[in-house]
């Protein structure tokens, strides 16, 4: 008898165990439902390719060639414009600021001559930050 009051009693309080568990946590359901709609924070521009450019290369006495950016056509959506001269290597010799007068001219050693590349392309520079827009490039060679 001894024996079955002890089972009688694990299971009474498994019982009152099961039952405070049960009875103690209830599942949360909510609904939420919201008729606003926020306009987007954000927007994406491309940038394209200068339409044209007016690039030249003249080669004078003296062992000097220059390269001139007479013009392009801008690039919407861009707040700064580069040409980029490569040699006949292909090796990067003169990145210019296409604002400023002094980005627009290269002169060098004649001894360089060949067929020279350039790109030019607009950017669009983040105010406040260091993030740019890379445009794609216009691209042409030029001959002395």
């Amino acid at each position: 008898m001894k024996r079955s009051f002890s089972f009688l009693r694990s299971m009474a309080v498994a019982a009152v165990v099961a039952a405070g568990i049960f009875s103690g946590s209830t599942a949360a359901v909510a609904a939420f439902t919201d008729g606003d709609q926020a306009a987007p924070r954000f927007s994406a521009a491309s940038l394209d390719a200068p339409a044209a450019a007016n690039v030249t290369m003249s080669c004078t006495s003296g062992n000097r060639a220059t390269v001139t950016v007479n013009s392009f056509s801008s690039v919407a959506n861009a707040n700064y414009h580069e040409v980029r001269l490569f040699d006949r290597s292909g090796s990067l010799q003169f990145t210019g600021d296409l604002s400023q007068p002094s980005g627009r001219t290269y002169a060098f050693n004649r001894g360089n001559i060949g067929t020279w590349t350039y790109e030019i392309r607009g950017y669009y520079k983040v105010p406040g930050t260091s993030n740019m827009w890379t445009g794609k490039a216009l691209q042409g060679s030029l001959v002395c």
